[in-house]
């Protein structure tokens, strides 16, 4: 891990999420990224306001960015460069993430609600535009060591090494232990996710792995009971063609899930 990108909008969740990936920055030597888009306002009409110059927004967002990248850098003696840009954030991070080649890509989460309302539409649309991974921190969520990692998985999941590698990668950092965590319906065929008949036993071999399967009418309490249970410094889920991820984000009692536990989620992308 070597580039870190955090777009920031100056929000308190924002903060907290380039906090977190400082220390990450920290731990893997990388160098952080700071990015912050923005929309010049829409005039209306017969409704008088002070008009703002283009010129004076990019230099007030220059100004507290750069603010931000100093106190990083100063707290944490990382390598942090910033840039601000006009456009649609979702489309700007996309570009940005490809311009400096980044690793991974650390974003805040707002609260309670649909996917859209619990990680914030930017952070949203992000997941569903960019292929690199995308880290979703909680609001009340601390930095802390990464010891124990949980992968919930669905039996159509890929399991090629590159879509693997970042989370390996990360794990490695930290010599994490792994609990890879299947919820089944109820009725459903036993998961086939014992060491030496899953494909990714390969992929795990030599890592400290814990294989769990537990049986929940939904996926969302599933996940949610097991990390209350046993918590973990990170969850982690593959998007894939937004199947088992969004049906996962898209119910309305999901605020019951990691979110009241503070646990970080790492969103790794199918390549294909």
């Amino acid at each position: 891990m070597q580039h870190i990108l955090v777009p920031v909008d100056f929000s308190p969740v924002s903060r907290n999420a380039a906090i977190y990936a400082a220390e990450l920055a920290k731990k893997f030597n990388a160098k952080l990224y700071l990015f912050h888009a923005y929309m010049l306002p829409t005039p209306v009409s017969e409704v008088p306001y002070v008009m703002v110059t283009a010129d004076e927004m990019q230099k007030e967002n220059e100004d507290f960015l750069k603010k931000e990248a100093d106190q990083l850098h100063a707290t944490y003696k990382v390598e942090v460069e910033w840039q601000v840009r006009i456009g649609i954030a979702s489309d700007e991070i996309k570009v940005l993430a490809a311009e400096k080649n980044a690793d991974l890509i650390v974003m805040g989460m707002k609260g309670a609600g649909g996917l859209d309302k619990i990680i914030g539409s930017t952070t949203t649309n992000v997941i569903r535009k960019v292929k690199v991974p995308v880290l979703v921190i909680p609001e009340k969520a601390t930095y802390q060591a990464i010891q124990h990692i949980t992968y919930a998985y669905d039996l159509n999941d890929p399991s090629g090494a590159a879509l693997f590698q970042p989370l390996l990668d990360l794990a490695a950092g930290y010599q994490s232990r792994f609990s890879l965590l299947h919820v089944q319906s109820p009725g459903e065929a036993k998961a086939n996710n014992d060491p030496g008949n899953s494909a990714l036993e390969a992929l795990f071999m030599g890592r400290q792995v814990s294989w769990v399967t537990t049986e929940d009418s939904s996926v969302t309490r599933g996940i949610s009971d097991y990390l209350l249970q046993h918590p973990a410094e990170l969850l982690a889920m593959i998007a894939h063609r937004h199947n088992f991820f969004e049906r996962v984000f898209s119910k309305s009692h999901t605020a019951a899930m990691a979110y009241e536990t503070n646990i970080p989620l790492l969103i790794l992308h199918d390549k294909q």
